[in-house]
């Protein structure tokens, strides 16, 4: 009886997991969908110059895009965490790894990079802590003045990793923070979804860890930037290598 209702307890919150991605789906999908109609009607009627058009367009097709690859993240996640135990992993290689995918990016906004890692083997699967990280460094970048100053620190300490991402950017206002992790509450940021720290949050819960987000005084008043921190625990046993690695290589 007792297994018979925790099969029937998982498959309602699935149930209750799937109807929610469809109803946002279908509720932030049409907006995107609507505009991009009206683009193309104005486009056909001559409206603006072609190659405006066809800018906007693609800017409007590059947003959905994005909108839609961020709520299949939000719903892979959920598969994971049916999946049961995840293997041991070593967080500093996805962080390395991360940060290397993104280094174009970084180098385009002309940003002073600091990256720091130390050996943190934590239980997660790569997919989810490679999306952890990139939401993190993504986001971080994105809220950092041109110029300005962008550190990535993972150490391991009282049997916690700590991932610490500390940007350069005008922090969080306090009456946002509380809803700031909430799906579809952005930052204010031109292009937000307001899904980055949405998926971060999933992530973070479903590995057992957890998420802040304080902002970084600076020494004459004010706000120097935001600090992204990530606990998980540490876990026993050696790390896997990551799928396609050659451990005697």
């Amino acid at each position: 009886i007792a297994a018979t209702n925790h099969a029937l307890q998982r498959q309602a919150r699935l149930l209750a997991h799937q109807q929610r991605f469809v109803r946002d789906a279908s509720h932030q999908l049409r907006t995107p969908l609507a505009v991009l109609k009206v683009q193309v009607q104005s486009a056909q009627r001559g409206d603006l110059p072609p190659q405006q058009a066809l800018a906007e367009i693609a800017h409007t097709v590059d947003s959905a895009t994005r909108l839609a690859n961020q709520m299949l993240a939000l719903a892979k996640v959920e598969q994971l965490r049916q999946q049961g135990d995840a293997p041991v992993l070593d967080w500093a290689d996805t962080v390395r790894e991360v940060a290397l995918d993104l280094a174009p990016l970084i180098a385009d906004a002309g940003l002073d990079f600091e990256l720091d890692t130390s050996p943190a083997p934590v239980r997660g699967h790569a997919w989810a802590l490679r999306e952890l990280v990139r939401n993190l460094i993504h986001n971080a970048v994105k809220h950092s003045p041109a110029g300005g100053a962008l550190a990535v620190r993972l150490a391991v300490a009282d049997g916690e990793a700590q991932l610490t991402v500390a940007d350069s950017g005008p922090g969080i206002a306090d009456a946002l923070r509380p809803r700031l992790t909430q799906p579809f509450v952005g930052g204010g940021s031109a292009g937000s979804t307001g899904l980055g720290l949405a998926i971060c949050r999933e992530i973070v819960q479903q590995l057992g860890g957890s998420l802040a987000l304080d902002n970084r005084p600076a020494d004459g008043g004010g706000c120097a930037g935001l600090d992204a921190v990530v606990r998980l625990p540490l876990a026993a046993g050696p790390a896997t290598p990551p799928p396609g690695d050659n451990p005697a290589g």
